[in-house]
């Protein structure tokens, strides 16, 4: 569930977009979509390339060639998988907080597994356009300003994710969805 931190004006409203202040912090990683999914598909493609680990070892007496040809497919597979993993890992040690007003955007990105600690900044007055991209594993929003362009991951927000979107809409800020083909603003 996404911790919603509530101002004072908020907790009167029960509203966040009306009092004009949002803060949104991102879901536990083992509540964000998709994880169990790729848990699963990582899981099992490592039981394949110990499989196909333990054939290439088999067929080293009958074919060098073969078990060579196995052996690096197997190792450019486990590669992929190391990469995969370690995306995984490296999601899991890391915290957004999304705060939105009335003037300005607010992303902190806080890497527990390396202790570091990012916050980017767009004032809402100077964002152009956003790009919304829906899809519920790697939904995100891109707000182009003058000066930046700050991508704000929404899938570990979850259900909250629309929130933002609504925030933003009543703000004035013109959201282009990709999904949809909408023309992005030139």
């Amino acid at each position: 569930m996404v911790c919603l931190i509530l101002g004072e004006r908020m907790a009167e409203l029960g509203n966040p977009t009306a009092s004009g202040f949002m803060r949104l912090r991102s879901n536990p990683h083992g509540c964000r979509s998709g994880l169990v999914p790729m848990i699963i598909g990582i899981a099992i493609g490592w039981i394949f390339a110990g499989l196909w680990g333990f054939v290439a070892c088999l067929t080293f007496q009958y074919s060098l060639i073969w078990a060579g040809l196995v052996t690096a497919s197997t190792l450019a597979f486990g590669f992929v998988l190391y990469l995969l993993t370690l995306g995984l890992v490296q999601d899991a040690y890391r915290d957004y907080l999304l705060e939105l007003n009335q003037t300005e955007a607010v992303l902190v990105v806080t890497d527990n597994l390396h202790k570091r600690k990012a916050t980017q900044m767009v004032l809402l007055d100077d964002v152009e356009y956003a790009e919304y991209y829906p899809y519920s594993d790697s939904a995100c929003l891109i707000l182009h300003a003058k000066y930046c362009d700050m991508e704000v991951p929404l899938w570990p927000l979850g259900t909250r994710a629309q929130d933002v979107l609504d925030f933003l809409t009543g703000r004035g800020v013109r959201v282009v969805n990709v999904q949809f083909d909408d023309k992005i603003p030139v």
